[in-house]
Formats: structure tokens, C-alpha cells, sequence
């Protein structure tokens, strides 16, 4: 059943997962449906100016951008990278490996929405450190 998170209450508790990336754990389900082999995992983000992060997508992802903008690179091209801006949206294929980048002063905000298997309970579980 859907419940309502207040602003407040997510916006008070960020989760750094990553040095200068956060995430809002109270929007994240962290129980995966029983007896299903996978779900919709949301995700409220918040990257900070000079965040590096390489995430390995274990399904399909849909990114859409509030505020500022990241610049992202698909590792299997390297060397073309785009820049995602405020009202981007960004549709990631199952298996991609995508390197992120935040130059914007001010960060990027935004919100994810990722079909993943059960298996996986956060965006922690298939984001990494740049190797």
C-alpha cells in the first residue's frame, strides 16, 4: 500500500553513501516484496560538487534531475559524456555500467526509480567508489 513521506522527515535524515552523495533511506523499501523476483526501488538524491561515483545497474533505471546537473559517462564508451541537467531525464539499461561526475556548484538533486531483483535493498548495493 502507498504511504506519504513528508519532505521534512526524509530531508532530516540523508544517508551518505557515498563520500558527497546521499540518499533518503526513509523513501527507499528496504523489505523487497515476498515471493516476487523483483521491484521498483525509488530513491531521493543528493550529490555534492566533486562527487565520483561507478554504479553497475542490476535493472533498468529512470533518473529525473530537480535541481543542477551531473555529468555521466557509460563505461563500455568511455570518452562521450553527457551532461544531465535541471528537467533531464535519464533511462538507464539493465547491465549498464555508468561513471558520474558533479561539477555543478551546487550539486544536483533528484529522484531515481530503478527495477531491480529482490536481492538488492538500497542504491548502495550496486553503486561503488571510482576503481
Amino acid at each position: 500500500m502507498p504511504f506519504h513521506v513528508a519532505k521534512e522527515q526524509y530531508i532530516q535524515s540523508p544517508h551518505e553513501y557515498l563520500p558527497k552523495a546521499f540518499n533518503h533511506p526513509t523513501v527507499e523499501h528496504h523489505d523487497p516484496p515476498k515471493g516476487k523476483e523483483s521491484y521498483l526501488l525509488p530513491a531521493v538524491l543528493d550529490v555534492q560538487n566533486g562527487a565520483e561515483m561507478t554504479a553497475t545497474y542490476p535493472g533498468p533505471c529512470i533518473y529525473y534531475v530537480t535541481e543542477g546537473e551531473i555529468e555521466y559517462e557509460d563505461r563500455k564508451n568511455p570518452g562521450n559524456t553527457t551532461v544531465l541537467r535541471e528537467g533531464g531525464i535519464l533511462h538507464v539499461e539493465e547491465g549498464s555500467l555508468i561513471r558520474w561526475t558533479c561539477k555543478s556548484p551546487n550539486g544536483v538533486k533528484g529522484f531515481a526509480v530503478a527495477h531491480v531483483p529482490v536481492s538488492i535493498t538500497s542504491v548502495d548495493d550496486f553503486v561503488a567508489l571510482e576503481q
